[in-house]
């Protein structure tokens, strides 16, 4: 066993992994009817789609009387006849903790972290204004109007990022490299969010970890071929390879971004199945943010980190299914 395959094992063992999807099996009695919500409003409709038809078709397999609920629905008292909920609604309505507000006041659990949490990590300036106390950051600064955006773009070399505040699958992020292209990149981050971030480029490879329950299954590291950033081209259209264990990065980097993540879980008592994404800078890690209902098909990147440890894809959507709670009562 490599170095680095040890430092995956060091954060969760096998042992522990698997001991724990197993005691769910064995513990967390099946919910009768099952749901899986999709689709949404955002335009992150048509990934949601994907993840959703991906994870409905897991659940049959595992044997679940499973019906997909394609948001927005007509009368929302239908979800009333669920036991549980599998939520892979993307974006806002469905990561911003809208959904799992919903589910918690109808008393359906689900799964992905509560409402609360939901919403912070899906704006980017309260996570960056947070995560500041905790963790190095990269520079960055927050406009409100397009004025002051490209007022405080002074600041910044070239290049530099322009991202939305309050959007995912890097929708309306640009990488500025010509002054020329500031006012466009601006506009275009406003189309996404009232709010906007520019921050330094970090030029180093970028890493994500996956997290279950707090357990950390290891990093895979990002590689695009046609852009330099992880854009949403990059994602789901582009040439992009995926290596775990990560190659270009030191042993002690691997090591840094697993417990940094163990860290921010911890410290915010994130549930669920989570992916957080680092990006390197002079060799130093910088958190980029944390996904609270990560892509769920068999390509997406959490479940490449599960398959690495022997999980397989129907396996580990079931654990996420079983581990269904409500949330709000234990805060």
């Amino acid at each position: 066993m490599s170095r680095r395959e040890k430092i995956f094992k060091n954060e969760v063992s096998d042992e522990e992994l698997f001991s724990f999807i197993n005691e769910l099996k064995k513990k967390k009695r099946k919910p009768e009817k099952v749901c899986v919500i999709m689709g949404g409003e955002s335009e992150e409709r048509e990934i949601s789609l994907r993840s959703g038809e991906a994870v409905f078709n897991a659940l049959l397999k595992k044997g679940y009387d499973v019906e997909k609920v394609v948001f927005p629905v007509d009368d929302l008292n239908y979800l009333k006849k669920f036991q549980s909920a599998f939520i892979c609604l993307h974006g806002r309505y469905g990561e911003d903790g809208t959904v799992q507000g919903l589910l918690e006041i109808m008393k359906i659990p689900y799964t992905s972290p509560d409402p609360v949490l939901s919403a912070f990590f899906m704006d980017k300036v309260l996570v960056a204004l947070s995560m500041a106390k905790i963790l190095p950051q990269p520079k960055f600064e927050i406009a409100r109007t397009k004025e002051e955006a490209i007022e405080k773009a002074k600041s910044f070399d070239l290049p530099f990022v322009v991202k939305p505040a309050f959007s995912g699958s890097s929708l309306g992020i640009s990488l500025v490299k010509e002054k020329k292209d500031i006012e466009k990149s601006i506009d275009e981050a406003f189309r996404f969010s009232s709010r906007i971030i520019i921050e330094d480029f970090l030029d180093g490879p970028e890493l994500t970890v996956g997290v279950f329950e707090k357990m950390v299954m290891g990093a895979l590291e990002i590689i695009p071929h046609e852009d330099e950033i992880f854009s949403f081209h990059a994602k789901y259209r582009g040439k992009t390879s995926y290596i775990i264990p990560p190659e270009n990065v030191s042993d002690d980097v691997v090591e840094e971004v697993l417990i940094l993540s163990k860290k921010i879980c911890d410290i915010f008592e994130v549930q669920g199945a989570v992916r957080l994404d680092f990006k390197l800078k002079n060799g130093k890690p910088f958190f980029l943010e944390l996904n609270t209902i990560p892509g769920m098909t068999e390509r997406s990147l959490l479940p490449k980190i599960a398959l690495y440890r022997g999980i397989s894809f129907e396996d580990f959507v079931e654990a996420i299914l079983l581990n269904a709670s409500l949330k709000i009562h234990r805060k």
